[in-house]
């Protein structure tokens, strides 16, 4: 083995850690087998008190001892725990655990008979079933601190590991939501342009003074989907400014209705997603006051209270089956998967659609 292995293991904290645990096991359970031997031969008056059993025999005979109590944890800490207990197999770790605890005893038994009263007593003692339960007792002590530092260890592990994949889970998640609503902002626009140019050529087509103006609103409604709604939020004056300009841009073309705005509450210094309010006003223009032949009519308010958003779009509908079919599209959609990827649990969404009026209720919290 090269130096620089020899140097590295010899580095490893739970090397030492482990050196140190036998080194204490040994010297308490030592002590502890002295002061025990001496007063059952004193009190017997088995031995006069010169000659009574030393600390340094009680050393001796537990580091005989050691070699059985080392290798037995090791077959618990090392195999049981990983192959069984770990594994969430705890009625088979259970059975092989109990098995060896009561088997243990028996090495101690091969190692007092074949080299402690041979070697170190000189006069063989019975094996009673006191030395029996002790030699458990004595193991399962030993084994217990190792065990449990191990399972500490698996469980410190295992919950780093859980939090990993925890973490690793949210970031594919969030890189999935910024994708999708990347993809979401991509529809949204060139469904807003084919709407409002749309209009733009309606208005060509009747040679209307208005065309102009329409363009120059335009202009402004472009220069803030390009420049403003690529960032996550945009100021909520801002994107009310763009459902105002919007608004004076519809009334262009829907002379005949009734439109209502109002606003609510201090609106200043609030973020909100860009385009979320706009697809539901648009909405109603679309299949509200394009669909409505009669008198149409649509009632828009905006509102902040107590950390809510409260948006609020009614227009009226013509009462035929069509028209209930064709009252969401594709930007309802997109708006509902962005509300549920920018504000989860943070938003109530009711869109009613009955009678003859369509209602969409809107309340975030900001």
């Amino acid at each position: 083995m090269a130096l620089k292995d020899i140097v590295k293991r010899l580095s490893n904290r739970n090397l030492w850690f482990y050196m140190a645990y036998w080194v204490i096991y040994l010297l308490f359970f030592s002590t502890q087998r002295f002061f025990a031997r001496r007063y059952i031969l004193s009190s017997m008056g088995l031995m006069e008190v010169d000659n009574l059993y030393t600390f340094k025999e009680s050393l001796i005979t537990n580091l005989v001892y050691l070699p059985a109590v080392i290798l037995s944890t090791h077959f618990v800490v090392n195999f049981l725990l990983p192959r069984f207990y770990f594994r969430n197999r705890f009625y088979i770790f259970s059975l092989l655990l109990g098995t060896t605890i009561l088997l243990y005893p028996a090495l101690p038994f091969l190692v007092r008979t074949y080299i402690v009263e041979i070697f170190l007593y000189h006069h063989p003692e019975s094996y009673s079933f006191y030395n029996y339960f002790a030699a458990m007792l004595i193991f399962v002590f030993g084994m217990a601190p190792l065990a449990w530092f191990k399972i500490a260890g698996h469980l410190k592990a295992d919950a780093l590991f859980r939090q990993k994949i925890e973490h690793d889970k949210l970031e594919a998640q969030l890189k999935l939501s910024e994708a999708e609503l990347k993809l979401l902002k991509g529809q949204i626009h060139p469904h807003f342009l084919f709407n409002t140019l749309n209009n733009l050529y309606s208005l060509s087509l009747e040679k209307s003074d208005k065309a102009p103006d329409l363009i120059i609103r335009l202009a402004d409604m472009l220069s803030y989907i390009i420049y403003d709604c690529n960032s996550e939020k945009v100021p909520l004056g801002k994107e009310i400014d763009f459902i105002k300009c919007f608004i004076e841009l519809q009334k262009v073309r829907y002379e005949e209705c009734d439109i209502s705005f109002r606003l609510n509450g201090d609106l200043n210094n609030k973020q909100i997603a860009p385009m979320i309010l706009h697809t539901f006003v648009d909405n109603s223009f679309k299949h509200g006051a394009d669909k409505d032949t009669g008198k149409p009519w649509i009632n828009i308010s905006i509102a902040y209270k107590e950390g809510f958003l409260v948006f609020n779009v009614i227009n009226s509908i013509t009462v035929n089956h069509e028209s209930r079919e064709k009252t969401s599209g594709i930007g309802i959609d997109n708006v509902k998967k962005r509300l549920k990827l920018i504000y989860p649990d943070r938003h109530l969404l009711i869109i009613d659609n009955s009678g003859d009026r369509h209602s969409v209720f809107l309340k975030i919290e900001l």
